[in-house]
């Protein structure tokens, strides 16, 4: 699913770090960030400041709880 453009980064990350299993930030060009590894979670708030990159990427969850604990910033 995509991230909507004008979903809170930091309660994202927040609420990404209360799944139960890995949440993935898949861009365009086929790469994938883990969200729940700090390091990713820098490089995808860099993507911040290029939307269309932000806008093309997809948010992709290991376990369909999450899905729902995300749904509010996810279009």
């Amino acid at each position: 699913m995509k991230l909507k453009p004008q979903a809170d980064l930091a309660a994202f990350l927040d609420a990404v770090g209360q799944c139960r299993s890995d949440v993935h930030f898949n861009t365009a060009e086929g790469d994938s960030l883990n969200l729940r590894s700090v390091l990713s979670q820098y490089v995808f708030a860099a993507l911040a400041g290029k939307p269309e990159l932000w806008r093309s990427g997809e948010i992709v969850c290991d376990d369909a709880a999450d899905l729902l604990r995300l749904h509010d910033f996810l279009m």
